[in-house]
């Protein structure tokens, strides 16, 4: 996968914004990537795209409910036990 700089003119394809973690498409036969010289992107191949899109939509269907499960109980054991109340400390001594 090649490495690209904001502002660059590209081919037309999917690019991974590195810093943001934002995905990038441009339209077209050429574009500019969005973005200063700091943004680094890398192009990501259609054939990746087209076999990872239902890889990670099949993962977020199989631990989504697990997440809320686990915040469900997460929320009930806040409302059963109370959470530590800590004693303020006292202020030094002024000499």
């Amino acid at each position: 996968m090649k490495r690209l700089e904001g502002g660059s003119k590209v081919k037309g394809g999917f690019y991974f914004n590195q810093q943001s973690w934002d995905l990038v498409t441009v339209s077209g036969k050429h574009g500019v990537l969005p973005g200063t010289a700091r943004d680094l992107h890398l192009k990501i191949p259609v054939l990746v795209m087209l076999l990872g899109a239902p890889v990670v939509g099949a993962t977020l269907v199989m631990f989504l409910p697990f997440a809320g499960i686990a915040l469900f109980i997460h929320a009930g054991y806040r409302k059963l036990v109370p959470a530590p109340v800590h004693a303020p400390e006292p202020a030094p001594a002024k000499h």
